[in-house]
């Protein structure tokens, strides 16, 4: 490193503090402002070379600063407003539906492979929503028998 890069980057560290107040003050905001002030660091350092020795340093950054804000502007206006994944993800997201799909074909299959006593009293019991009472009555058995092959067919089920 030449002796004019050595001082180059001891002035650039010595405007950081004038330099992170300006950031700040162009963006309204404490870590955009930070982000600012990086990039103009990076932008200083990499063109370094067109800077003119004996010329204001401060007055160049701020140029530098100004640049990549308005740069950040532009980009904005072009790509729009950034929403962060996290706050529509959940509003959008939709749990895959192939799993409930084939358990509930598998629990069809399963109802088909019940003797048709039990199939027919789940079925009204269930999916009828009548009461025992109502399913013995309309069968022409007994409360019991109904509870009784309700309770076969649902082991049968979960098995």
């Amino acid at each position: 490193m030449s002796r004019f890069e050595d001082n180059f980057v001891q002035d650039l560290q010595t405007e950081m503090p004038h330099l992170r107040r300006y950031a700040r003050s162009v963006t309204g905001s404490a870590e955009a402002g930070e982000d600012l002030m990086q990039t103009a660091l990076e932008r200083a350092l990499r063109n370094r070379a067109q800077f003119t020795h004996g010329t204001e340093l401060r007055r160049w950054l701020f140029t530098i600063v100004r640049n990549a804000h308005l740069d950040e502007i532009r980009k904005y206006e072009r790509r729009g407003h950034h929403v962060p994944i996290e706050e529509w993800y959940e509003e959008t997201h939709f749990a895959p539906t192939q799993e409930k799909y084939l358990e509930l074909g598998d629990v069809a299959k399963n109802i088909e492979r019940l003797r048709p006593e039990e199939r027919d009293v789940l079925q009204l019991c269930v999916f009828s929503g009548l009461s025992h009472d109502q399913v013995a009555n309309r069968m022409g058995v007994a409360v019991g028998t109904v509870k009784s092959r309700l309770s076969r067919a649902r082991q049968a089920l979960a098995a």
